[in-house]
C-alpha cells in the first residue's frame, strides 16, 4: 500500500538538501585555487578594534598541475610598498615580474596594514604572524592544485623580518622553505644561543627587546635562504644598530647560527661558491647540503639579477608533467614497459649515465631512488601499489615521465 510522506518531513529534507548545496563548495575536498579565489582574513588588535581585512592577490601558473600540486610562495612586501614592489617592480604578479623568478609556483601576495608588517617600530601592530598561520591553513585546503607540503615564504626588507618571525614562530610543517631578502636575524629574534618570539606588544619604547622574550623552537625541517648585501645602507651586513629600530647580527653569523641549530657542527664558513661579475657578483655559503644557505651580494637594499636567479634555482622543484604515455620520450629517455607489473626499464643514452632518478607518487612523496647505470636500467617496482607514479631525472626537474603500475 502506498504511503505518503508527512509534509513536515518533506520540508525538512528539502531544507537539508538546500543547506548541503550551499556549504558543499566550502567543505569540499577538491577545491581549486585560482586568481579569482577570494581569501578573506580579518584581524583585530587594540589600536584597530574594528579589524583589518588583508588584501590578497593570487597568481596561478598555466599548464598541467605537477604531482602533488603546485608549490606555493607567499610574497611579503617591504615597508611602504605592496606585493614586493621594491624587489621586482609593480605590478608584482604580472607576467615578467616576480612570476618570472618563480614561474612554476602559485604566488600569493597579501598586503599588510598601512603597507607594513609588525616587527617592532613599524606603524602596524597587527598580528601578522597569526595572519600567515591562517593563510597557510587555508591554502592547504586547495588540494586539487596546491601542494600542502610545499608552502614557501619569501619576504624583502620589512617582509623579510616577518619571514624570519614565521621561520621561528610558525609550527605548520607544510611550510618547507623560507627566503629572507635584505633583512637577516636581529637580536630580537636570536641572542645568547636562543631564538625568541614576542610575549607582548612589539613596542620598543615600552618592552625590553621589543617584547621578544619567549624562547622559541623553530622547526628543523625547513630550508632557509638568506640574501644580504655588503653595501646595504639600511640593514648592516656586518651587524649593528639600524634606523629600523633593531640591532642586527652579522649576516654570515646569522645564517651560521641557524645552521648550527639545525644540526651543523662545524665552524662558520669563510669561503663559498661565487658567480656573476662586477655588481652582479654573489657568493653563496651553503650549510647542510643547502639546507641553510646565505648569499652575499652588493646590490644595496634590493636583490639583483644574479640573486634572483639564485632564488629560482633554490626554489626550483616543480615540474611540467607528461600526461600521455605515448609522449614519454623526452630528452633521449623513455621508460618501458608502461604500464608495468614488477619491473620497468629506463632507456637512456650515455649522457644520463650516473644520473639519479626519482619515483614519486601523486602526493609528491619520494618512493624510489637510484642511478642510471646503462642504456637500459631496470627498476624494481614490485613493492609499489597499483596506480600512477612519476619518474624524474634529478638533473632535468622540468620534465616528468608518467609510470603506470598494474
Amino acid at each position: 500500500m502506498k504511503k505518503n510522506l508527512p509534509k513536515n518531513l518533506i520540508k525538512k529534507t528539502v531544507l537539508l538538501l538546500f543547506i548541503a548545496l550551499i556549504y558543499l563548495p566550502i567543505f569540499g575536498f577538491s577545491q581549486v585555487l585560482t586568481p579569482s579565489t577570494s581569501i578573506s582574513i580579518t584581524k583585530t588588535w587594540p589600536t584597530e578594534p574594528s579589524g583589518y581585512t588583508y588584501p590578497i592577490a593570487i597568481s596561478v601558473p598555466s599548464g598541467t598541475v605537477p604531482p602533488g600540486g603546485f608549490p606555493v610562495c607567499i610574497l611579503l612586501h617591504g615597508n611602504g610598498s605592496q606585493n614586493l614592489g621594491s624587489l621586482a617592480g609593480p605590478p608584482m604578479l604580472s607576467p615578467g615580474q616576480f612570476g618570472a623568478v618563480l614561474p612554476c609556483h602559485i604566488l600569493v601576495a597579501p598586503t599588510g596594514f598601512e603597507n607594513s608588517w609588525n616587527i617592532c617600530s613599524e606603524n602596524s601592530d597587527a598580528p601578522d604572524v597569526d595572519m600567515i598561520n591562517d593563510l597557510v591553513n587555508i591554502l592547504q585546503t586547495y588540494t586539487t592544485n596546491v601542494n600542502p607540503n610545499k608552502i614557501r615564504i619569501l619576504g624583502v626588507s620589512n617582509g623579510s623580518g616577518l619571514t624570519n618571525r614565521v621561520f621561528i614562530e610558525n609550527t605548520n610543517p607544510g611550510i618547507d622553505m623560507v627566503c629572507a631578502i635584505v633583512s637577516h636575524l636581529s637580536d630580537f629574534n636570536y641572542r645568547s644561543g636562543i631564538f625568541y618570539k614576542p610575549n607582548a606588544a612589539t613596542t620598543s619604547s615600552v618592552n625590553v627587546n621589543c617584547g621578544y622574550n619567549v624562547p622559541a623552537s623553530p622547526l628543523t625541517s625547513r630550508k632557509y635562504l638568506s640574501i644580504s648585501n655588503t653595501n646595504d645602507n639600511l640593514i648592516p651586513y656586518l651587524g649593528g644598530t639600524s634606523v629600523v629600530g633593531a640591532t642586527f647580527l652579522p649576516a654570515e653569523t646569522a645564517a651560521f647560527n641557524i645552521a648550527t641549530y639545525k644540526g651543523y657542527s662545524g665552524g662558520i664558513l669563510t669561503s663559498g661558491t661565487s658567480t656573476g661579475t662586477g655588481t652582479l657578483a654573489i657568493t653563496a655559503y651553503s650549510y647542510l647540503g643547502g639546507d641553510v644557505t646565505h648569499v652575499k651580494g652588493a646590490a644595496g637594499h634590493q636583490a639583483n639579477a644574479t640573486e634572483k636567479a639564485y632564488i629560482t634555482s633554490y626554489f626550483s622543484d616543480c615540474v611540467s608533467v607528461v600526461t600521455s604515455i605515448e609522449d614519454n620520450k623526452l630528452s633521449n629517455i623513455e621508460i618501458y614497459p608502461n604500464p608495468a607489473n614488477n619491473m620497468v626499464n629506463i632507456k637512456a643514452n650515455s649522457s644520463f649515465f650516473g644520473k639519479d632518478y626519482i619515483v614519486n607518487d601523486n602526493l609528491g612523496r619520494t618512493l624510489l631512488l637510484g642511478k642510471i647505470i646503462s642504456e637500459n636500467t631496470s627498476v624494481d617496482i614490485s613493492n609499489l601499489a597499483k596506480g600512477i607514479y612519476f619518474l624524474t631525472i634529478k638533473e632535468n626537474l622540468k620534465q616528468v615521465l608518467k609510470l603506470v603500475k598494474e
